[in-house]
């Protein structure tokens, strides 16, 4: 909690002090899911303290009317702040990551950068070598074995690999995952005949 905080506050405030950025990092659509991570955290860190100090009747109302009244107020906020154009709509990447052929067909200058173009199945080879064989047996002993650190790494692995797959330069996001994956492959396997 502490160094999440204190990363997100601190990197949130170094990067607004470069003037090409300015104040992106508060008012576009693509750093809110950033910032609402960090505000389920300041949620949850209360809750923790709540419990500390109330009953256990106590907290579970309070948590009650707490959810209903932070989801009601987030939403309506977020939706006067999109309206008013106070956060910035989303862009023609993030689109393309949801459909690779939106930019192809509605932003061309997009589509023509190299790093934007969907990734080639020779290029999960020879990026990432023996892991593209060991990626699905991580998975298979993940699935096998759920607990919530193999959910996370589950879905993390998923999507990823689905991103890395629309555009070339996210092979980057899918490498650290490829990696856990093909240990806990490799592991597991080489277990059995130890």
């Amino acid at each position: 909690y502490v160094s999440y905080c204190t990363v997100y506050c601190l990197g949130t405030l170094l990067s607004m002090q470069i003037p090409f950025v300015g104040f992106q990092p508060i008012q576009s659509s693509e750093h809110m899911a950033a910032f609402g991570v960090f505000g389920l955290c300041q949620i949850v860190g209360f809750y923790h303290y709540i419990q500390t100090v109330l009953s256990k009747q106590e907290v579970h109302l309070l948590a009650r009317f707490a959810i209903g009244s932070v989801v009601i107020l987030g939403l309506t906020a977020a939706t006067i702040l999109q309206f008013t154009g106070k956060i910035a709509p989303w862009t023609g990447r993030f689109y393309s990551l949801l459909d690779p052929s939106y930019a192809k067909n509605n932003i061309p200058i997009i589509a023509s950068v190299s790093e934007h173009q969907p990734t080639a199945w020779s290029s999960f080879y020879f990026d990432l070598q023996l892991l593209v064989f060991m990626f699905p047996v991580g998975l298979y002993y993940c699935f096998a074995n759920l607990s919530t650190e193999n959910i996370f790494i589950i879905l993390y692995g998923v999507t990823s690999i689905y991103f890395a797959g629309v555009m070339v330069r996210l092979m980057l996001v899918l490498a650290p995952v490829m990696c856990v994956l093909a240990a806990i492959g490799i592991s597991k396997v080489l277990s059995t005949f130890m």
